[in-house]
């Protein structure tokens, strides 16, 4: 049968359709890889994704996504670096030291999500977070600080505690303190401290990294000087531990304004007697020649009299300790040094020449703005005046030997015991009590504080610290004095 043009032109047409409907092609879910991590850092990393197979259909969005499980996914945090099928880089970001991840690139289209392949990569480790306590509980030789490590860096803490120096930014090379591991809070204790002395401390974590430091802080321990007051007339110290209590008769610490002294009831003289010396000391008030007994003794001791030294039987003068010219400026003040407890028996020759010399050499160093911490005494037994030879005076007062005394001069200033050092003069003499002691000046007689301990038995300038006592008790002033 014959076909006509139109039927055959219209089964063409429907062969094609039908073609054409069975050639179409099933669209898909991307297809994609994981490109290898790179930039590892301790927070940071770099990654991306190549798209092999857009699936047939637009791609609608891509990036990476990570997580520090397996099989991360879009709800896990991602980047999103826009539609297309091109390959793309991503910047992983926020990530913690030393932690582990896992990484796949995504895509998606109108069909669905589609991931590569998981990597998995570590971030570094960094040095740990460590803030330094505040220092607490400080005595004259230790302190208390600590530390808060409050981030591992993302490596195990394996060392931590507080280094301390006297010098800034203390290391743990210098002074330091171990107190285990790990983070979070600890406390350490600085001991054998110097007194008086200003340290820097910091505290330290170490991991794998390394070691850190948290903040510095100072502080200063106490000071091992004692609670003094500049000008105090005892401010060097007690140096026999006199006490007031009339149990200690030998040793009766007698505390006066203008002086400070020991008093041994036996010899009926002081062991001591303990002044300051500057110049609002010395005034205009005359010499008041008022000798007499002390009436702030126990009254069941003997009061020396000024009539006890007879001077025409025994020839000695009623001798100061702490002289009258130095306390001139009230009358007050002058008549309190001619109570009996101030004074000694005395060779007229040391009294007046030798000793007295020495005396207006003190107030010379006042006058050139220096101010004085004298303590002298009586040591030994027997003296010898213009009549003679004698132990004791017939009212039982002990005649010494020899008279000594220490002069600490310092620059006038303030806190006085502080400014003590190595280099402070001292004048210390231990003289013949005689008529022969004038023969030399004073300054023939200068000996070492150290010789004058020895020989008494008492501990002078306690007060000052050690490590300069020992410098300065040890040497003998050769300041030339004419």
């Amino acid at each position: 049968m014959k076909i006509s043009n139109s039927i055959f032109i219209g089964l063409v047409s429907l062969a094609l359709v039908v073609g054409a409907i069975g050639c179409k092609k099933d669209k898909s879910i991307p297809s994609l890889t994981t490109v290898e991590v790179t930039n590892i850092e301790a927070t940071s990393a770099t990654s991306g994704g190549t798209l092999t197979d857009d699936g047939g259909a637009t791609v609608l969005s891509k990036g990476v996504c990570w997580s520090a499980q397996e099989n991360p996914t879009v709800e896990d945090t991602k980047t999103d670096e826009g539609s297309g099928s091109s390959s793309f880089t991503s910047q992983i970001a926020g990530l913690s030291a030393g932690q582990t991840y896992h990484v796949r690139a995504y895509a998606t289209n109108s069909e669905g999500i589609a991931y590569g392949n998981e990597l998995v990569f570590s971030t570094s480790a960094t040095l740990p977070a460590i803030t330094t306590t505040e220092v607490s509980s400080v005595t004259k030789t230790s302190a208390v600080s600590g530390g808060n490590v409050t981030g591992d860096g993302g490596s195990e803490v394996t060392a931590r505690g507080i280094c301390w120096n006297t010098a800034t930014n203390p290391t743990v090379d210098n002074f330091k303190t171990t107190e285990g591991s790990g983070v979070g809070s600890f406390s350490s204790t600085m001991a054998e401290l110097t007194a008086g002395t200003t340290y820097y401390v910091r505290s330290y974590a170490t991991n794998s990294v390394g070691t850190v430091y948290g903040n510095e802080v100072s502080f200063t321990t106490e000071s091992d000087l004692p609670d003094v007051t500049d000008n105090d007339n005892m401010m060097l110290g007690n140096p026999s531990e006199a006490v007031a209590s009339e149990v200690y008769a030998n040793n009766y610490l007698m505390v006066k304004s203008q002086y400070c002294l020991s008093y041994n009831n036996s010899k009926e003289t002081m062991n001591w007697t303990s002044w300051h010396l500057y110049s609002g000391d010395l005034g205009s008030a005359p010499r008041q020649n008022d000798f007499r007994s002390d009436g702030t003794l126990p009254s069941s001791w003997y009061h020396v009299t000024s009539s006890d030294y007879q001077y025409s039987t025994y020839g000695f003068d009623r001798g100061h300790m702490c002289p009258s010219a130095d306390r001139t400026a009230t009358v007050a003040d002058n008549s309190a040094t001619f109570l009996m407890t101030n004074m000694i028996p005395q060779a007229p020759n040391n009294n007046q020449q030798t000793w007295g010399n020495l005396e207006d050499y003190e107030r010379s160093l006042v006058d050139s703005g220096n101010e004085l911490y004298i303590i002298s005494g009586p040591y030994g037994q027997g003296g010898t005046s213009s009549v003679g030879t004698f132990d004791v005076l017939a009212s039982g007062v002990v005649v010494p030997s020899q008279t000594w005394k220490i002069i600490v001069v310092i620059s006038n200033g303030d806190n006085d015991l502080s400014r003590i050092t190595t280099s402070t003069r001292v004048i210390a003499v231990i003289m013949p009590n005689t008529q022969t002691c004038n023969q030399h000046p004073w300054s023939y007689y200068r000996v070492s504080v150290d010789s004058l301990e020895s020989l008494t038995g008492y501990d002078f300038l306690s007060n000052v610290p050690a490590d300069i006592q020992n410098v300065i008790e040890a040497s003998v002033d050769n300041v030339s004095v004419k």
